[in-house]
């Protein structure tokens, strides 16, 4: 396992880990209680499990790593309504050893947000109900942060990482540094780069995907965020769900392929709105496009290319607009329901392509087993920030 990076590994440049005992049990006790738990209308129940070896900080490892020049979107509209979070997301996966010493995938994640915030923003949007504050990006030291991982892409292609140039243009794919003569130096350096620039204080949300304990589905979604008061995890009332907006299933959403309605709670997505907000909307008055109608009744295809490219575009779909499930499947059910439909900028290998693959950035649940996985909706995204990072580099 030398050449993983454990999150209970990764420390501050004081030497505070980056994910606290306190944050990881809290984050656990969300995933399985009470917030992760979906009940249908046959009154049957679905909640997060996970095995004991699961449970331990030690297992949950580096599986992803994704730097965002601004959350939720870096489009005029997005950004004119949210401002600009500049954050480094770190895919998290438990991996454990079985008894014959081999190593096991669980099809669970997390995803650990790292933001750079300067202050609230003064200029608010005036709102009933806020989904979040408008804020100011800590330009300063994201910068820096960026500036880093330039120059670790700059030593790649000049070879000095295990004596052999590595180029990292091209189709979205496993990072060529990861493979040998690179690896262990690679991550090294990845790790650095890592612990000088984060902090503990810096998570601003965290999001889990699970299955139960005994079962291979349903795949449910629970996004958190940090209380800026006490510092303390709590699930996050979904903007884009069936408008239950205080009820506690509002914080969490399932997929399954076995059941009368295979996407619950309902989506009520706002992603084809003129106009962004950050005030929650009530149903009535959102107008988008969601996943479910693929996954729960038949399609023409010029309907599911038109649905899938909606939620896969960073400039109409985000986190506050757009459900949770609609981001995990956009891509499988394009080259499912639409087999031929060009999925430009990503390599063929990594693309899902069975339904029970249901990650975006990470190891999936493939035909063949665990394997990377990359979906049209991240490669969109990584284009756009490649775009604002080099403009950001050279201001």
């Amino acid at each position: 396992m030398s050449g993983f990076i454990s999150i209970a590994d990764l420390v501050d440049s004081g030497g505070a880990p980056l994910m606290t005992d306190l944050t990881f049990k809290q984050f656990i006790e969300i995933a399985q209680g009470k917030d992760s738990k979906i009940v249908d209308s046959a009154g049957a129940t679905a909640q997060i499990g996970f095995p004991e070896n699961a449970k331990d900080i030690k297992t949950w490892f580096v599986a992803g790593i994704r730097i965002d020049v601004g959350a939720p979107g870096l489009s005029a509209s997005i950004m004119e309504a949210f401002g600009q979070i500049p954050q480094i997301r770190l895919i998290l996966q438990p991996v454990t050893r079985e008894p014959n010493g081999g190593l096991k995938i669980h099809d669970r994640a997390a995803h650990i947000i790292f933001s750079f915030i300067e202050k609230k923003s003064q200029v608010q949007e005036t709102c009933l109900v806020p989904m979040l504050s408008r804020v100011d990006p800590d330009l300063q030291p994201f910068r820096a942060a960026l500036s880093d991982f330039v120059v670790l892409r700059d030593d790649l292609a000049a070879g000095r990482f295990g004596g052999v140039p590595i180029v990292t243009t091209g189709l979205l794919d496993v990072h060529p540094g990861l493979k040998a003569p690179s690896q262990k130096p690679f991550r090294d350096q990845l790790k650095t780069i890592l612990e000088k620039h984060l902090k503990s204080t810096q998570v601003s949300a965290m999001a889990v995907m699970g299955i139960p304990a005994n079962g291979p589905e349903p795949w449910i979604f629970v996004p958190m965020q940090r209380r800026s008061d006490n510092g303390n995890l709590e699930a996050f009332l979904s903007p884009a769900l069936d408008g239950q907006a205080f009820e506690d299933r509002a914080k969490a959403q399932l997929l399954r392929f076995f059941g009368a309605k295979k996407v619950l709670p309902g989506p009520r997505t706002d992603n084809e709105n003129e106009t962004m907000t950050t005030c929650f909307r009530l149903p009535d008055a959102r107008k988008g496009v969601s996943t479910a109608e693929l996954i729960n009744a038949p399609a023409t295809a010029e309907r599911t290319i038109e649905v899938t490219a909606v939620i896969a575009d960073p400039k109409k779909s985000h986190f506050f607009n757009t459900d949770c499930v609609s981001c995990h499947t956009e891509t499988r059910l394009l080259r499912t329901k639409v087999p031929g439909e060009p999925i430009p900028g990503i390599a063929e290998a990594v693309l899902p392509s069975s339904r029970w693959n249901v990650r975006n950035f990470g190891w999936g649940l493939d035909s063949e087993g665990f394997k990377p996985t990359i979906t049209r909706r991240t490669a969109t995204e990584t284009d756009e920030v490649v775009e604002a990072a080099n403009i950001l580099l050279n201001q």
